[in-house]
């Protein structure tokens, strides 16, 4: 076959794979056989709106009072879920300081105009 016995292969082999790592690895001052990695800049985020793209406008029956009159009371969810949507409502109308809160007025899509009724 050839001259070349599987030492010399070998060695040839380990030459060329250090001379690689060597010109693939940045200079640093560690002795760390791996290369370091940099830190990267964290990749650029969607600005925040204050509407959401999704959910429905809930419109709740609430009053501070047994006896006083219903006042609306309007959150805009990020749920579609008839269910969630209503759940946030109530947390949201409790944050406000509401302490009755009697049902739901009307549920009014993003979509629609705020003040669309079907």
């Amino acid at each position: 076959m050839s001259d070349f016995s599987i030492e010399d292969f070998e060695e040839t082999i380990k030459k060329e794979l250090d001379r690689f790592v060597k010109s693939s690895r940045p200079t640093s001052d560690s002795n760390s056989p791996y290369p370091t990695t940099s830190k990267r800049s964290p990749a650029p985020r969607a600005r925040k709106t204050t509407t959401p793209l999704k959910g429905l406008r809930v419109t709740l029956g609430v009053k501070q009072r047994r006896l006083a009159l219903e006042e609306p009371f309007t959150v805009q969810t990020d749920s579609i879920s008839k269910v969630e949507a209503r759940i946030q409502a109530e947390k949201a109308a409790r944050k406000a300081g509401w302490k009755i809160i009697s049902h739901v007025i009307d549920w009014n899509d993003t979509e629609r105009d705020p003040d669309a009724r079907h």
